[in-house]
């Protein structure tokens, strides 16, 4: 059985140029493509939008929408508006959200997390069956809302998170989880026991629920250029201090203190020189194509059910990273 594998961007680049990559990408196998919605960039939804007329088969879901910020009746209306363009290829990723980012929007602590987001999922599911809600929220309420159309199929709900309680929440809620993108593969494992210990409390089918996770991919034939362009990746994640657990599970001295105080300063190449270049491999897939393939195949192992790949670098490298996802998507 072939590979459930998906594509993912992040908004750093032209919408044009993302457009081309996600078609070339559904030609290659991916039947997700996932865009992350970091705020200051191009936005996922209107990208995803995007994505939908310029492919035929892939299911897209912008990620992750942070119920701080997104109020759900309008993107109840948002998200049932693209599923009834599309039916049955639109999802949604919901999450608390990077820490940096709620701050510079005014959002200094998000506020019963765990229940802000069982809250929102009850809310877009009830919405989208039609129904009429009445909902006091933690952070909005609904008093009396109702979609005055419906979409035409299921829009299925991942959860985003590194957090044992949202994690758990993912299981007994959720129709997937999402492993967000430069975990190493003892973190991978840690979280995805939490999901799979939810899963078990809520007494659901662990066969119907889709593990996915982000994965920063670089693929070069020296490798080396791979290892460069993945360690500017992983200095920009690293900004957010919620990462110490992370970095603590690799055998790598990192200076995250650092990374973060450059990375402030919006000095990103001098904050990606202070990780070490065999921390790469430990966080991302990069190098060459056998060395990618290998390193993926260890993320598979390690219980991502469903790889979401970013791929980096020049056009030679892309093409490279498209005929490795061909043969993990080939049957």
């Amino acid at each position: 059985m072939a590979l459930r594998l998906g594509m993912r961007f992040d908004g750093f680049d032209p919408v044009g140029e993302t457009i081309e990559i996600a078609a070339r990408a559904e030609a290659a196998g991916a039947s997700t493509i996932w865009m992350a919605e970091h705020l200051g960039y191009r936005e996922a939804a209107v990208s995803c939008t995007a994505f939908l007329q310029n492919t035929r088969r892939a299911m897209v879901c912008p990620t992750a929408v942070m119920p701080y910020l997104w109020h759900p009746m309008p993107t109840a209306m948002q998200f049932a508006t693209m599923a009834e363009l599309a039916p049955g290829r639109v999802g949604i990723c919901v999450s608390v959200g990077n820490l940096l980012n709620l701050r510079e929007s005014g959002i200094e602590k998000p506020e019963k997390p765990v229940r802000v987001i069982r809250e929102y999922v009850d809310a877009l599911r009830a919405l989208w069956a039609g129904e009429t809600v009445d909902q006091e929220g933690v952070i909005w309420q609904l008093r009396g809302a109702r979609l005055a159309f419906t979409p035409p199929q299921e829009i299925p709900i991942f959860i985003a998170s590194t957090g044992p309680q949202v994690l758990g929440l993912a299981g007994r809620i959720a129709d997937g989880v999402l492993y967000s993108g430069g975990l190493s593969l003892a973190s991978i494992k840690k979280g995805a026991a939490f999901a799979e210990a939810g899963l078990a409390k809520a007494g659901r089918d662990p066969a119907k629920f889709r593990k996915a996770g982000f994965v920063y991919f670089a693929c070069s034939e020296d490798g080396k250029t791979a290892i460069e362009s993945n360690r500017r990746k992983i200095a920009f994640l690293f900004r957010n201090s919620a990462q110490a657990e992370n970095i603590a599970s690799v055998d790598v001295q990192i200076d995250h203190a650092a990374i973060i105080d450059l990375v402030k300063q919006r000095k990103i190449e001098e904050a990606a020189q202070m990780v070490p270049p065999e921390a790469v491999p430990q966080f991302t897939v990069a190098g060459t194509p056998k060395q990618c393939r290998d390193q993926l195949q260890a993320y598979i192992d390690a219980g991502v059910d469903e790889p979401v790949i970013e791929v980096s670098g020049s056009a030679e490298e892309k093409c490279l990273a498209l005929d490795v996802i061909r043969e993990f998507t080939s049957d």
